[in-house]
């Protein structure tokens, strides 16, 4: 991802998957001697993950630094694991 933004790129989460998306636009300068060349690379794409266990919507946070996306989902109270207490009779 190296190159893009943290505008460029949409995220959602829906029915157990998150789904990453957006659209890479880099452009390149060129100059020797008289001759100037200009590239420009574009391309979208979208990857989708199934998530294990259910998470938190309101609490997913994602960060961009440095050329990497992180995504943090924080699990949902009824996908961590419950203690039971043990009675003693």
């Amino acid at each position: 991802a190296a190159g893009m933004k943290a505008e460029d790129f949409q995220l959602s989460l829906h029915e157990g998957a998150l789904t990453i998306s957006g659209e890479r636009k880099q452009e390149s300068e060129k100059r020797e001697g008289e001759s100037f060349r200009q590239e420009r690379l574009f391309g979208s794409f979208s990857r989708a993950v199934s998530l294990p266990a259910p998470v938190q919507a309101d609490k997913v946070r994602a960060s961009y630094k440095d050329g990497v996306l992180t995504v943090t989902l924080p699990k949902a109270e009824e996908a961590r694991p419950k203690k039971i207490a043990v009675k003693v009779e």
